[in-house]
């Protein structure tokens, strides 16, 4: 597996009305209870590697488990879709690229926040349907099939440290 494919999260400018597809709980690398600081952190690093433009629009998925901690954090004009079941939040979210020739229509560009398989066909299909995509990556959780349907417009967040990591040593040191 190599470490070079894709290109490191910095700030990707795309032009034309975006759909933005958000697996949230991959991109954090748990379907456990989220914290509103994982929520926010997540989103803030995915702003970081592709920019947010007006008109262009977001669709976030989780569980029940998650709904208010996604609901309640992630900002911004945002359609959130909330299923349980095993892989409920991911059928959410393919439910909204189901018909790639009718995304292609109403949208210049389509950026997935997932590493998860089972966006891998959909990302192919929006891509002969003539619809450029942005697949971000997790720090963890990047499937073969996903980045071999990405290629070249994958984006890594890079970050040294997983999202999903949790410090368990201060970093500022405190004065007695």
């Amino acid at each position: 597996m190599s470490k070079d494919v894709g290109r490191q999260a910095t700030c990707q400018d795309i032009f034309g009305r975006t759909l933005f597809v958000v697996d949230i709980e991959n991109m954090i690398g748990t379907s456990a209870p989220l914290t509103p600081a994982q929520v926010g952190r997540a989103q803030a690093r995915i702003n970081a590697a592709v920019r947010f433009e007006a008109g262009d629009h977001t669709v976030i998925a989780s569980n029940k488990v998650n709904a208010a901690a996604v609901c309640f954090t992630w900002s911004g004009p945002t359609s959130r879709r909330i299923r349980s079941g095993k892989d409920g939040a991911d059928q959410a979210l393919l439910e909204e690229l189901r018909d790639p020739i009718w995304v292609a229509a109403r949208y210049d560009h389509v950026v997935i926040a997932s590493g998860d398989h089972a966006f891998a066909n959909a990302v192919t299909a929006l891509k002969i349907a003539g619809c450029p995509v942005t697949v971000i990556s997790p720090d963890v959780g990047l499937s073969k099939r996903m980045r071999l349907a990405a290629g070249p417009d994958l984006v890594h967040l890079g970050s040294p440290i997983p999202a999903n990591v949790i410090t368990l040593f201060r970093t500022v040191k405190e004065v007695a």
